[in-house]
């Protein structure tokens, strides 16, 4: 409401008739009607194999972003049409993708293979937006040029996401993992290290935010090891829930782990919310997770499956309140200078200028 932007979105419709003959007489009109055009879309069509009057209706349509400065596409998947359109000098604007992490694992989606996929994109685009060096060192193998590279996290709402100014004291440790219940995501992982500290006689509880396919081999776990007094799986939450949470708990757990058959996290975004709220951290090196925290300073980090590590770390802070609070604080200062919107509007005003 406040910037009315509703009233700026444009629905991305070719308004293509369902009729044959009527989008064949369509197509023509539009030929005719966009005559001026008439040496784009002969380029337009030499990018593809085979005749369709869709590719009109697409040009036709995008025809009203031709001199737009920036257009930037949220992950790379989406690329198509705007890298041809960008190639044959159509669209005049900056092209700007940002990769979130899985558009940059093949096969995408299970189904889209590699053999060159995004050779255009590459061609055609100025600026590619990787969250994460790690994410970057794929685009890399890829094919993408260096210098059109640029690192920029998924930042955080720190206003929002910000630590109690009074936390309720609790005769238990609470510590917590957010995220979709998959197995790269690890939480059985995480339910491995409490029943250990458990048996080590720690007094604590974990939660479990979030649903999925491992919910129920996550929840015979728990009954398995007699641990459904003091692990929960609360099922997905709303950002205020997850928020509530989070400031109710004293560490955050990132369980994530490389998973084969999806890939793996390539930011992790939770984990810097639950730092914001000022929680440290302890997670396995996986990914592009160590560049959301800072090793022995606002967190820990341990080596994907070293179980030993993880449990020592939780241990360690579990029975020293006064490392948690300064952990907790680093945190919180860590994710205003380095993920916070305002951090990150700056390197993004340079990207658009």
């Amino acid at each position: 409401m406040k910037y009315n932007l509703s009233e700026k979105i444009i629905i991305q419709d070719y308004k293509i008739p369902t009729n044959k003959v009527y989008r064949v007489l369509k197509g023509f009109f539009l030929a005719v009607s966009h005559i001026n055009l008439f040496f784009y879309i002969i380029k337009y069509y030499r990018q593809y194999s085979k005749f369709s009057f869709t590719y009109l209706y697409e040009l036709i349509f995008f025809s009203q972003f031709r001199e737009v400065e920036n257009l930037h596409v949220q992950f790379g998947t989406n690329k198509h049409p705007i890298d041809f359109l960008k190639m044959i000098g159509f669209l005049k604007g900056k092209l700007i993708v940002s990769f979130h992490g899985h558009d940059l694992y093949f096969p995408i989606n299970g189904r889209i293979d590699d053999k060159d996929y995004y050779k255009n994109l590459f061609i055609a685009g100025d600026y590619f937006i990787a969250n994460t060096p790690y994410l970057k060192k794929n685009l890399l193998s890829l094919g993408a040029e260096e210098d059109k590279i640029r690192i920029i996290p998924v930042g955080v709402d720190d206003k929002y996401f910000k630590p109690k100014k009074h936390k309720e004291l609790s005769d238990y440790i609470s510590l917590v993992t957010v995220g979709r219940l998959e197995t790269f995501k690890g939480q059985k992982l995480g339910v491995e290290c409490v029943k250990n500290l458990i048996l080590k006689g720690c007094n604590i509880r974990y939660t479990i935010v979030g649903n999925g396919r491992e919910y129920n081999n996550l929840n015979k776990l728990i009954k398995t090891h007699g641990l459904d007094d003091k692990i929960f799986l609360t099922g997905a939450k709303n950002q205020a829930d997850i928020k509530a949470i989070l400031l109710n708990s004293d560490i955050f757990l990132m369980t994530s782990i490389t998973d084969p058959n999806y890939g793996v996290e390539s930011q992790g975004l939770v984990t810097a919310e639950a730092q914001s709220c000022g929680l440290p951290v302890v997670a396995f090196d996986s990914g592009g997770i160590k560049y959301t925290l800072e090793d022995g300073e606002t967190g820990f980090l341990c080596k994907e499956y070293n179980l030993d590590c993880y449990t020592d770390k939780l241990e360690m802070l579990i029975n020293n309140p006064e490392l948690r609070n300064t952990m907790g604080a680093n945190a919180r200062k860590f994710i205003s200078t380095n993920f916070s919107q305002n951090s990150l509007n700056k390197k993004w005003d340079k990207i658009y200028s």
